[in-house]
């Protein structure tokens, strides 16, 4: 009785006093050193931020110049042709060499108003009867100049190669020249004109131009045809 009486009175004091001395005082000051290191750590992490430079949006690449609306370009070509069709023409006058102005204004990135001054000379057809008035087919040669506009419709306009399709419309002076110095102007008309080319582009501004053409003319009812082999460089001036 005595043992259990004084056991159960043990009991009673220790919940009485609490716990022993000490124990508190380390518990607050965990509870004070896990702070600090809490505020050491955002101050470093806010140090961290403010020391990153700010992130820079990187600036868009402008359109290469071909592609962008109202660029112009400007052309010279060379070229070989032939002469066809039911015109008085196509009796005396067969092939020559030729050259061309070529201006070029962008309506967008895959279409062109174009516009066009040639110059076509055709020689004396071989085999004409011999003719010995003052004016014979066979001592004289063909010109004929062109002014046209024409829309240009480019695939692929991004890529260094670029084919195109065009057509268009003008008008057609020939003349024939003869030996004696004078001329006269033969079958004078409208025109229409059709082709296909293909652009290399050898720099950013600096184009080879090869191009394929179709002209019918059609003067004092009569319908010439032309064919025009050309090749040229395009200058694509600007920044």
């Amino acid at each position: 009785m005595n043992v259990r009486g004084m056991g159960i009175a043990a009991l009673l004091a220790v919940s009485v006093v609490g716990a022993p001395p000490g124990a508190e005082p380390a518990r607050a000051g965990n509870e004070r050193e896990t702070f600090w290191n809490g505020s050491s750590g955002a101050r470093s992490a806010e140090t961290w931020m403010r020391r990153q430079p700010a992130p820079v949006t990187p600036r868009a690449l402008p359109p290469l110049r071909r592609l962008r609306k109202g660029t112009i370009s400007l052309g010279g070509q060379v070229g070989y042709g032939v002469v066809r069709g039911s015109s008085e023409l196509n009796d005396h006058f067969d092939n020559g060499p030729s050259y061309a102005f070529r201006f070029r204004y962008m309506l967008s990135a895959r279409a062109a108003l174009g516009f066009s001054f040639e110059n076509h000379r055709y020689n004396t057809r071989a085999g004409l009867p011999l003719d010995t008035s003052p004016f014979a087919a066979a001592d004289s040669h063909a010109v004929v100049t062109t002014v046209g506009t024409e829309i240009v419709l480019f695939v692929h306009r991004e890529r260094e190669t670029t084919p195109y399709f065009l057509t268009g419309f003008g008008f057609a002076s020939p003349n024939v020249i003869y030996e004696r110095k004078e001329s006269r102007r033969v079958d004078e008309g409208p025109f229409l004109t059709a082709g296909v080319g293909l652009e290399r582009f050898v720099r950013q501004r600096l184009s080879i131009d090869v191009s394929l053409r179709g002209y019918g003319v059609v003067g004092n009812s009569e319908l010439s045809l032309f064919s025009q082999l050309t090749v040229g460089l395009h200058l694509y001036p600007g920044d």
